[in-house]
């Protein structure tokens, strides 16, 4: 990621998205990005689809629920600083649709979203945020509920692909910005031919790596770590818990089973536990 220009936060107006719409205008303030956000009111009904017959009493119900959600949102925005500036969209449709069509239409390279919203049972991860992660042609960081500052520590996993290299383009930027340390990790097995390897080619491998991208942020703090461990999956999240990351980055698709830190229960885990906000990154097109 050369530079973050265009972000779209998904409100549904719960103090998660509060959360996601804070990150959001923060990462505006220091990338000079312009930031997006869209509520999506969910049903049947498709305002996007100009030819589809639409009821008179559809119209109504578009109509309330529009000025319903602009009601909310002055409120809304008034507590988050610089989000006076940003104008909100509003969408009477399906919720991944309203989505997509945000992102497509500002050509935006972030999207933010809370890791739950306002419904119960809490869902999200599972379904909606899922279906971004995997739909959707950007990134997607799923913000934690009751984290709203700076992001201080971020870790990224590394696989040595080529996501993972995107993965590590985007940590290296968002934690130059954020004035956050940079953490590294790769995940290998707890073996003992691992242990001989680690001085003469894990190691240094990992460093060479890293340094080809982070080369560009001298005042960065980088850690580059090899983490003994049993799986890339529960690697990463444990040496994320041991160093208090406030974000991971990975890439959705590598050589490693990665992938699955961003989807499912198990970034349902992190977010909503004690861990940290999870920044999806996807492969180079």
């Amino acid at each position: 990621m050369k530079a973050l220009t265009s972000i779209v936060v998904g409100l549904d107006f719960s103090e998660c998205s509060r959360a996601a719409l804070i990150h959001a205008a923060r990462f505006a303030s220091w990338s000079h990005a312009t930031v997006h956000p869209v509520h999506v009111v969910d049903a049947q009904i498709n305002d996007m689809d100009e030819e589809a017959p639409v009821t008179a009493a559809e119209l109504e119900l578009h109509a309330s629920a529009v000025e319903h959600a602009e009601r909310q949102w002055d409120a809304f925005a008034a507590g988050v600083p610089g989000a006076g500036e940003f104008r909100l969209d509003v969408y009477v449709t399906h919720r991944l649709a309203g989505i997509r069509h945000q992102v497509d239409r500002y050509e935006a390279n972030l999207l933010v979203l809370g890791a739950h919203g306002e419904s119960k049972p809490h869902v999200g991860i599972g379904t909606l945020i899922s279906s971004c992660i995997r739909d959707v042609p950007t990134d997607v960081l799923i913000a934690r509920n009751g984290y709203c500052g700076p992001y201080r520590t971020v870790v990224v996993g590394i696989d040595f692909s080529a996501t993972c290299q995107r993965a590590l383009e985007t940590a290296a930027l968002v934690a130059h910005g954020e004035r956050a340390r940079l953490y590294a990790v790769h995940i290998e097995p707890q073996r003992v031919e691992t242990y001989a390897r680690l001085r003469s080619e894990l190691g240094p491998d990992l460093e060479s790596f890293v340094k080809a991208t982070t080369n560009q942020y001298p005042e960065l703090e980088v850690h580059c770590e090899v983490f003994l461990h049993a799986g890339h999956r529960s690697g990463v999240l444990d040496f994320a818990a041991l160093v208090n990351a406030d974000l991971i980055a990975v890439g959705t698709r590598g050589r490693t089973n990665l992938r699955d830190v961003v989807l499912g229960s198990t970034a349902e885990k992190v977010v909503r536990g004690r861990v940290c906000a999870v920044w999806a990154v996807n492969p180079p097109l």
